[in-house]
């Protein structure tokens, strides 16, 4: 027979034995058979200590479960930050570098084109069609500057918006999770 329903056949035993007890006149008190309360009593005490014990692991079982996964959501919102910050780190890395290519490349075709057109112009037969070439190949030269600084921000941008993208996935990961606790 299990413990709990052992206690509760003690109890429901001691009801019965105040039920059928005999009351006094104009008083709510009753004559009970001492012995066999008592009887019931010491058995009550005997397998009271095994319920309660349970019921203390129970709960100190309770708190240690609570308790990891507290510290496991703190790790996870730990690791999430450092990741966040990593790709954050990363894409700032790619966005300089990209623009830093981007300048020397522009130089490097600035540089040409003012060589190019030095060059055309030293000639004293076709200085003019020298002068018109060399700002046909700067206005070129601007031109595609132009495109490599707008590719270069549409490349960057590009790169934020899947960092925010991630971000807001890990942010979504971190809330589900916290959720759960």
């Amino acid at each position: 027979m299990s413990e709990d329903i052992k206690i509760m056949e003690i109890l429901t035993d001691m009801e019965n034995i105040l039920n059928d007890a005999t009351g006094f006149p104009l008083s709510k008190r009753v004559g009970v058979d001492k012995d066999e309360l008592l009887s019931l009593i010491d058995e009550l005490k005997e397998v009271l200590p095994y319920e309660l014990d349970t019921a203390i692991k129970i709960i100190k079982e309770q708190d240690t479960i609570l308790e990891s996964a507290r510290n496991d959501a703190n790790f996870i919102l730990e690791d999430a930050k450092r990741e966040r910050e990593q790709k954050i780190k990363e894409s700032n890395d790619e966005v300089i570098i990209k623009n830093k290519q981007v300048d020397a490349e522009i130089e490097n075709m600035m540089r040409e084109a003012t060589i190019r057109a030095e060059e055309l112009v030293s000639d004293s037969k076709i200085t003019k069609d020298a002068k018109a070439r060399a700002e046909k190949m700067i206005r070129e030269a601007t031109e595609y500057s132009r495109d490599l600084q707008s590719s270069a921000r549409s490349y960057s941008i590009e790169l934020l918006d899947n960092v925010e993208a991630n971000l807001a996935d890990i942010l979504t990961e971190i809330r589900n999770n916290k959720a759960q606790l």
